[in-house]
């Protein structure tokens, strides 16, 4: 039975997980595709291009109003380059853990603590199925949804990239910013070598969920193991890549179209 803290959270969520669109934002509901046309999940392209100030002008032209979603793992800095990426597209901003926050009036370590991790994704669903409803948007979603199955069919209505980098590189971002705020953390201490070991373990568990994105970005690291390039600089590059991924198969012709239960084969599940 649910717990009464449980009970009062996914309450919160039902009367209030309607993401309101902003200034700008338009109804995404597209045309629903023939049910013939089924569609597969192609393999992400891994990828180290550049880019130039006119790369965001010529994505946004590409993506036609699509959406683009950032997963991967904790620390790859999904909701800062997600901003640097918007104002490059001329989109809105969602970062699907504040909006949680926000709407259940909760800390994510307070969800956790008092719905698990099972719970915490079930909110996480229903926000991230809000937000999939708009168009023009750039959302950074929480490491851990690609978990489920049926998120992939939110995922899908925009382009979805994959943010990774070494444990080693992951694991001193996440420390700086402060552990201890990470439920899945808690039992390291704010140890880095521990912090790293179980990033390195949770990304061999999701690396076949991860490998659905269209698009994957490895951070570049320098040769100490930290930072070797600033976000501006990944925001480029996440530009390029997007642009090179677009152009190169039948992306686009997805984009215009509403997948549907069936449409969609995901891996690692």
């Amino acid at each position: 039975h649910a717990s009464p803290q449980s009970t009062r959270t996914m309450s919160c969520v039902s009367a209030r997980a309607h993401v309101a669109p902003r200034a700008g934002l338009v109804s995404r509901r597209a045309p629903a595709r023939p049910a013939s046309r089924a569609v597969a999940l192609r393999r992400s392209i891994r990828c180290d291009a550049g880019g130039d100030a006119d790369t965001g002008a010529a994505v946004k032209d590409v993506l036609d109003g699509s959406s683009v979603f950032l997963v991967g793992m904790m620390g790859t800095g999904k909701s800062s380059v997600g901003k640097k990426l918007a104002a490059s597209l001329g989109y809105n901003f969602f970062d699907t853990d504040d909006i949680i926050e926000q709407v259940t009036k909760m800390s994510i370590p307070d969800i956790f603590a008092a719905e698990g991790e099972e719970g915490f994704r079930e909110v996480e669903t229903q926000i991230l199925a809000e937000v999939a409803a708009y168009k023009k948007c750039v959302v950074a979603t929480g490491g851990g949804i690609v978990k489920k199955k049926a998120n992939w069919m939110h995922l899908r209505n925009g382009v979805v990239v994959c943010l990774s980098g070494t444990p080693q590189l992951l694991a001193s971002r996440v420390v700086k910013d402060g552990a201890e705020a990470r439920p899945l953390f808690k039992d390291a201490n704010g140890d880095e070598t521990k912090i790293a070991a179980k990033i390195d373990e949770l990304q061999s568990e999701r690396a076949e969920m991860y490998a659905n994105a269209d698009v994957t970005v490895k951070l570049l690291a320098g040769e100490d193991g930290g930072e070797g390039e600033d976000i501006d600089g990944l925001n480029r590059r996440v530009l390029s890549c997007l642009l090179r991924r677009i152009e190169e198969d039948d992306t686009k012709k997805r984009l215009r179209n509403e997948p549907k239960p069936g449409d969609i084969e995901v891996t690692g599940m």
